[in-house]
């Protein structure tokens, strides 16, 4: 195979949750665009709606379906549909996720679970539905979890969320290790703050996290922009990374290094 066609994700049926708006919509566009067959899903199908069109009219094909990561019986039902869509699962990009910016002491029970079920009990229940489906295709398959450079420092404002996220890192290498006997490579992703609703609301939200953000992204002093993320993400899903497996690629703008 030629080098750079190690890269692309021809014919792949890809899976990225969260997508209707932010890095998922561009993950799943440049996922399009590498040449997969594209599954979504997100609480708002009228974002996934324009998301198909979009891939639709660049030729390529996309599957959208309701999805709320927080529900195990909602993420069974997506995946459900979308085996019945496309027949086989390839690739699996759990990057749906919610934060809230505020400090431990003012954070209630109900906070804290959300947060922890929308960045690490989702990973868990997705990764395992799609890993039974992969294990059944019987040739291999691939999982990114989108992780957070707050899940390998410290992140003040951001406690449930960086614990959530630290827990996402240790989960992956779990998974690589129990699942590398089927042929399934399990990595992760840890952005630094990217562009998105969510992101530039928490730097309104806290002026302490928005100076960090412009001190702490050392090679750009502002947010990465989405599309910096997408690409590793691609390249973990492709044959690029064929021995790649239990490992987090952070990519923080040199965040985590001082």
């Amino acid at each position: 195979m030629p080098p750079l066609a190690r890269f692309a994700l021809d014919e792949k049926v890809v899976i990225v949750t969260g997508a209707g708006r932010g890095l998922g919509r561009t993950m799943a566009l440049e996922c399009f665009q590498s040449g997969a067959k594209v599954a979504v899903g997100s609480r708002t199908t009228g974002e996934l709606e324009t998301l198909a069109a979009e891939i639709e009219a660049g030729g390529g094909e996309c599957f959208y379906h309701p999805l709320d990561v927080t529900d195990v019986g909602s993420i069974q039902a997506f995946m459900d549909a979308v085996i019945a869509h496309y027949g086989r699962i390839d690739v699996l990009v759990n990057n749906a996720g919610y934060n809230k910016i505020g400090k431990i002491l003012d954070c209630d029970e109900e906070l804290y679970d959300l947060i922890l079920d929308a960045n690490l009990k989702n990973v868990f229940f997705c990764s395992q539905i799609a890993a039974r489906q992969m294990i059944a295709q019987g040739d291999g398959g691939n999982i990114v979890n989108i992780s957070s450079q707050a899940g390998v420092v410290g992140a003040p404002e951001r406690g449930p969320y960086s614990g959530a996220k630290g827990g996402v890192n240790n989960l992956t290498k779990t998974m690589a290790a129990e699942w590398a006997e089927y042929k399934i490579r399990v990595n992760a992703v840890a952005p630094t703050v990217t562009r998105s609703p969510l992101a530039e609301a928490a730097m309104e939200a806290s002026a302490a996290f928005s100076d960090a953000v412009k001190t702490k992204n050392l090679l750009r002093g502002a947010l990465a922009e989405p599309e910096e993320m997408s690409a590793p993400v691609i390249f973990l899903a492709s044959e690029a990374a064929s021995m790649i497996t239990g490992h987090t690629l952070v990519v923080d703008g040199g965040w985590t290094i001082i």
